[in-house]
């Protein structure tokens, strides 16, 4: 018998002793919870990137969410956030009250970089 044949041969056996002694592997995978953090990787949508300066200079924060889910930026970053972009193609409403109402602009990888001071919510839009 060649040389390739014997190694044909016992990586044929071989393979079929792998699949027939694990056949448990075969099973699909158990779905993840919202809860798990692999239900958590799926749901978060985008982030964007925030500073305390125009120019996007100075004491920074990044803020993350769900597509359509308003969140408050907190009381340190209340009024405080002078310039913010994404780092990504994620888009992000920027809101004048914390429940996402009033005045609000739409920043991506652009962004802007000198807000006045009246940014208190986000929401990611895609």
């Amino acid at each position: 018998m060649s040389a390739l044949r014997k190694i044909l041969v016992t990586a044929s056996a071989l393979a079929g002793v792998l699949v027939t002694a694990h056949p448990s592997s075969a099973q699909p995978p158990a779905p993840s919870s919202p809860d798990s953090p692999a239900g958590a990787d799926r749901q978060l949508a985008g982030s964007f990137h925030a500073f305390s300066s125009t120019g996007f200079s100075g004491p920074d924060a990044w803020f993350s969410g769900n597509t359509g889910e308003c969140k408050y930026v907190g009381a340190t970053w209340n009024d405080r956030i002078r310039s913010a972009r994404t780092e990504s193609a994620t888009r992000v409403e920027l809101w004048d009250h914390a429940n996402c109402t009033g005045g609000a602009i739409v920043i991506d990888g652009s962004g802007y970089g000198s807000i006045g001071a009246w940014v208190s919510a986000y929401r990611v839009i895609n």
